[in-house]
C-alpha cells in the first residue's frame, strides 16, 4: 500500500481506474469509502443528491472489505467500490420510501435481489440516492444539477446521477420506465445503462410499470458500465467494438435541437469509420408513443399502488404531482387501455423492424440540455410537461424490451452537458457502442463546475495512477 491518497483525487476516479488501484493495493476500501463519505459531507448540503447517508455502515464495510484484500486478495472490478441505491430498492437496514410520506419509515429487512449481488461483488452500500416520487417523474427537483443550480437533474434518478457526477459515489443504481436512468445521466454528464426489463432481478423495487420498468447501473463512463456488467451478471466485457452498424433516423423530429442531431450523426460516423457503416431506418413518429404508452404506465402504475394498499387508503400523504396521475389514471377505462396496448404492439413491431437491420439505434436522450428548474407553472402542469418533452426519445425502448446506454457525448452552447444513446437488442451489444465511442471522445472524463467551486484539501500522499 502506497502512502494516503488526497480524498478529492480518489472520488474523482473512474471506476474502472479505481478498481485497477484496489487490485494493485494503490488505494484500500476505507481511503476510498472515507474520499467519497468526505465529498457527501462537503456537498451533499448544496446537491441533495442523498435522502439518506450510512457513514458508520459505509465505514464498516469497507473496513471488512480491506481485510478480506489482504488475507484473500479481490473479488473483482467492484470490491471496495462506494456505490448509492436510489430510494425506490429496498437496502437492508434502510428504509424505502420512494421519495413520499406514503410507505412506511420502517427499515428493510432484507436486500433486493440486486443489491445483494453488489454486496456479493464486494460493494460498499453508502445509502439511498434521492428519487422522484414514487418514480412518477423526470425532474427530481429536490437534487441540484452541478453543471448548473438553475437547471433540474433530471429522473427520476436524479439523485443517483448528481451523487456519480460530483463523487459521492463511484456507481449508483436506478431504475427506468421511460427514460430514468438515461435521462438524468445526460443531463448531469454521466452514463447509464437501462437493461432489458427482465435481465436484472426487479424483485424488492418499488413499481411503476410491470410492463415497462427496468434497472440499471449510473457511472462515469461506459467502460464503468461494462464492468458493473460483468459483476452483476457474470457476463463478459463486450470485446466486439468495430464493425458496428448504427442506424440514425431518416426524418428527424423538428424539436430536437440541431447541435443534437450533429452530435448522434458525427458518432455514428466515427463507428463507421473503424470497418462499420451508418444507414438511415425509418422510424414512427415519436410523439406518436407518448400517449399509448403513457396510458399503459399510468395504469399499471395505479394497479400498482393499490395492490400495497396505499392508494386511496393513503391518498392526503401523496405529493400533488404523483396524486393526479394516479386520479387520471382511474379515468382511464378498461377499453382504453386495451387499445393503448394494442396500438403500442403496432409501434414495438415497427422500432424493432427498424432495429433488425442494424446493431445499435443511435439516438439522443431529450430533446436539449436541463431545462430551467423554474418556470412559473404549477408542479403537476410543469412536469407533465417535461414527462411530454424529456420521454419520447427514451420511452421505445422500455416499450420494446430493448437494452439502451446513454453516454455524455458533447455540450451545448451554454456548457450543459447532453447525452445520446445506442439502443440495442441486449446490453452487450449496446455497451460496445458506448465503449467504442467513447474511445474517441473524452466527455466522460469532465467534472462539473461545482466541484471546483469546493475547496481542495491539503494534498499528501501518493497519487493513485491514472
Amino acid at each position: 500500500m502506497t502512502g494516503a491518497t488526497p480524498m478529492m483525487q480518489a472520488a474523482d476516479l473512474l471506476l474502472s481506474r479505481t478498481a485497477a488501484a484496489i487490485a494493485a493495493r494503490e488505494l484500500s476500501p476505507v481511503e476510498l469509502t472515507e474520499a467519497c463519505l468526505g465529498r457527501a459531507r462537503e456537498i451533499e448540503p448544496i446537491v441533495h443528491a442523498f435522502v439518506t447517508l450510512d457513514d458508520d455502515g459505509a465505514s464498516r464495510q469497507a473496513l471488512a472489505l480491506s481485510d478480506e484484500l489482504v488475507r484473500r486478495g479481490s473479488r473483482g472490478p467492484l470490491h471496495g467500490i462506494p456505490v448509492g441505491i436510489k430510494d425506490v430498492i429496498d437496502v437492508r437496514g434502510l428504509p424505502t420510501r420512494a421519495g413520499s410520506r406514503v410507505p412506511d419509515a420502517q427499515p428493510s429487512k432484507v436486500d433486493a435481489p440486486i443489491v445483494g449481488r453488489l454486496r456479493a461483488a464486494g460493494a460498499v452500500i453508502v445509502g439511498k440516492t434521492a428519487t422522484h416520487e414514487f418514480a412518477l417523474g423526470v425532474t427530481t427537483p429536490q437534487s441540484v444539477n452541478p453543471w448548473d443550480p438553475t437547471r433540474l437533474p433530471g429522473g427520476s434518478s436524479g439523485g443517483s446521477a448528481v451523487a456519480v457526477a460530483v463523487g459521492e459515489c463511484l456507481m449508483a443504481l436506478g431504475t427506468d420506465t421511460a427514460g430514468s436512468v438515461r435521462i438524468p445521466s445526460a443531463l448531469c454528464g454521466v452514463s447509464g445503462l437501462k437493461a432489458r426489463q427482465d435481465a436484472l432481478p426487479m424483485g424488492g423495487i418499488v413499481p411503476v410499470s410491470r410492463s415497462m420498468d427496468s434497472c440499471g447501473p449510473i457511472a462515469r463512463s461506459a467502460e464503468d458500465l461494462a464492468l458493473v456488467w460483468e459483476a452483476l451478471t457474470g457476463g463478459e466485457v463486450p470485446a466486439r467494438q468495430v464493425g458496428i452498424r448504427v442506424g440514425v433516423p431518416r426524418d428527424w423530429p423538428e424539436w430536437v435541437e440541431p447541435e443534437l442531431r450533429r452530435m448522434v450523426t458525427e458518432a455514428a460516423g466515427g463507428l463507421a469509420a473503424t470497418g462499420g457503416a451508418v444507414l438511415e431506418v425509418d422510424l414512427a413518429p415519436f410523439e406518436a408513443w407518448n400517449r399509448p404508452r403513457g396510458r399503459v404506465v399510468v395504469a399499471e402504475a395505479l394497479e400498482a399502488h393499490r395492490r400495497a394498499g396505499w392508494y386511496p387508503a393513503r391518498s392526503e400523504l401523496y405529493g400533488e404531482e404523483a396524486l393526479s396521475t394516479l386520479k387520471a389514471a382511474e379515468r382511464l377505462s378498461s377499453a382504453d387501455v386495451a387499445a393503448a396496448r394494442r396500438e403500442l404492439t403496432g409501434l414495438v413491431m415497427g422500432f424493432c423492424e427498424a432495429l433488425g437491420g442494424v446493431d445499435v439505434i443511435a439516438l439522443p436522450v431529450t430533446p436539449g440540455p436541463a431545462p430551467a428548474r423554474e418556470t412559473g407553472e404549477p408542479e403537476p402542469v410543469r412536469d407533465a410537461r417535461l414527462t411530454r418533452e424529456l420521454t419520447p426519445l427514451c420511452g421505445p425502448a422500455n416499450a420494446c424490451g430493448l437494452a439502451a446506454v446513454a453516454v455524455p457525448s458533447g455540450f451545448s452552447l451554454e456548457g450543459l452537458p447532453m447525452g445520446m444513446q445506442f439502443v440495442a437488442a441486449d446490453e452487450q451489444t449496446a455497451l460496445a457502442a458506448a465503449l467504442a465511442h467513447q474511445k474517441t471522445t473524452d466527455f466522460h472524463e469532465r467534472r462539473p463546475p461545482l466541484l471546483a467551486t469546493q475547496a481542495a484539501p491539503a494534498g499528501g500522499g501518493e497519487e493513485v495512477p491514472r
